[in-house]
Order: structure tokens, then sequence, then C-alpha cells
């Protein structure tokens, strides 16, 4: 099997559409629809089916994308181990989407500037089972993750940071006051969430059966896995959204964006850093230490004891 068709299957996957799939790897989207389409001929059937706006997986696609990603696991160690001669230290990170957006591009500034001669670093976006997976197999060397429910963490090296607050956002236009809301206020409106099984919309889930509620009370719901496109709605007017108060920290600044609380809601969930191994490479405790900058923070002494 062609690798090309695993991993153009593996972003496809990932991003939830076509379109920006063939953004991201730099062909035309018939390009991406081909590779696809010989892909489900092997297969004899449908790896991916239309969920509202996005691309989401069948049963026969998650099969696949777990195996995808084994293959290319190994793919990676192969050429790992053959360029192992020049010299670079390699580090694989893994975050939750949210945490990358808000909190990434200050840590690569800081580290890559210094280290980019001497390092190799990959970065990956999953969803925290995905990333708790990676570090059991080795494919991830730590992980930034925000839980959307309860994980079992007490057999890893792991450090907290600080929660992650996540509220309901809305232009001044909207007319609702800042601050604490009602959820029946907030399902007069449309929703916008980034994915219908991402980190936010479990949480929202998460907090709505606690009070006997559900999203299907909104309005009407939107995914649309762009959070910038997202944002654009809400400043006009078009809803609300549910998210990381870091991800619209200049929007709140600005008076563009109003927040929202319910007070039914939790709207903390935890952030944790895990460690595959205790051991740190030089490379690997600096970078650690830009990921501890970025929350204001110092690695502790003892860390990751």
């Amino acid at each position: 099997m062609d690798l090309v068709l695993l991993k153009t299957f593996l972003k496809v996957a990932t991003v939830g559409s076509i379109s920006k799939a063939a953004a991201v790897l730099f062909v035309t989207q018939s390009a991406v629809s081909r590779r696809i389409k010989q892909l489900e001929d092997y297969a004899g059937k449908p790896l991916l089916e239309r969920s509202g706006t996005s691309l989401v997986l069948t049963d026969a696609g998650h099969l696949l994308a777990d195996k995808a990603r084994k293959i290319l696991d190994i793919e990676r160690e192969l050429f790992d181990s053959l360029g192992s001669s020049k010299g670079k230290q390699k580090i694989a990170f893994c975050c939750t989407p949210s945490l990358g957006i808000d909190r990434l591009p200050g840590v690569l500034s800081s580290f890559v500037a210094d280290h980019a001669a001497t390092v190799d670093l990959n970065c990956v976006f999953a969803m925290p089972e995905e990333a708790l997976a990676g570090i059991d197999s080795g494919r991830f060397d730590l992980a930034l993750i925000e839980h959307c429910d309860e994980i079992d963490l007490k057999s890893h090296a792991t450090h907290s940071l600080p929660d992650d607050e996540v509220l309901f956002f809305s232009a001044p236009a909207q007319g609702i006051a800042a601050g604490e809301t009602t959820i029946d206020r907030l399902f007069n409106e449309r929703l916008y969430l980034k994915n219908e099984k991402g980190c936010a919309k479990r949480f929202i889930d998460k907090n709505l059966r606690a009070i006997g509620r559900t999203c299907g009370e909104f309005s009407s719901v939107v995914y649309f896995d762009d959070f910038p496109f997202i944002i654009r709605e809400v400043l006009a007017g078009n809803g609300v959204m549910f998210a990381s108060s870091g991800i619209v920290a200049e929007e709140l600044r600005s008076g563009r964006l109003r927040a929202h609380r319910v007070r039914e809601f939790n709207h903390f969930r935890p952030r944790t850093l895990i460690l595959a191994r205790k051991e740190l490479p030089p490379s690997l405790q600096v970078f650690i230490d830009c990921l501890f900058a970025a929350f204001g923070m110092t690695r502790p002494v003892n860390f990751p004891a």
C-alpha cells in the first residue's frame, strides 16, 4: 500500500475536510479525493462519511486510522534511525487542539529560535485518549492535555498545570449581559463548536447532562473545524461559541466579545503534562521549561517525580 494514501487519509480525518487537507498537503482537491477513493476501493467499504459540515470516520475508517498511525510510526522510527548520524535530537510532542492554538505559538517561538539547528521537533494535535495512547506506545515523548472527561493517569509521570477556563462568548450586539447568564438565555442562540467529537463538545455535553439538558436545545449547532471562522461568525453577531478563554483573549480585552458563565456549569477543566519517560535529555528539559514558562511558571526541581 502506498504510504502517501495513508498520510492523506489521516490528514482528511484530522481536519474533517477534503479542501482543508488539500491546502495543508499542497495538492489539489481532486488528488486528495482520488487518494481516498483508492483506499476505499482497496478496503471495499466507505472510510469517511459526512456529519454536518465535516467528514468523520466510519467504523472501517477508525480501524484503518488506528493501523495507519502504527504503520507510519514504524516508517518514522526507521528514518529516525537512518538519520541518527545527523546528530539532531528528536522531540515528539502532542497536545489537545485548543492548547495548541492558545499556548503553543509562544512555546515554539522561544524554543525553536535557539534550538532549530540541534533539535527536530514534531508537534501533533490530538484528543486526550490518542495523546495518552501515544505516550504509552512511545510515539510521543510528552503530551499536554485538557481533560474533557475522567482519564486515569495514575501509572504515568505527570504534572498539573493551571486549569483551563471554558466559557460562552458573544458579541455585544447579541444583547447578552457580560458575566453570569442562564442556560435558557443561551439556548436562544446558534451555538458554534469546532468539532462534533472535540473536547469542547464533550465538556459542554458533560455540563448539560449534569443539569438534565442537551445541546439539541440550542436554536441550532454549527460545527466548523476552523477557529478563525467561528470567531468571525460570533463577532458578526451570528451566535455564541463555547471555547477556551485563552483563544479569544484579544477579542475580550478589546471589548469585541463578552464572556458568559452559567451558574450550574463547571467552567474549569484540568490540564496535565504527561511524560513518556522519567529520564529527561537536555533538549527535552529545555522544551519543558518553555512549556512551564508559557503558563508563567518554572519547572519544579523534582519534576517529574
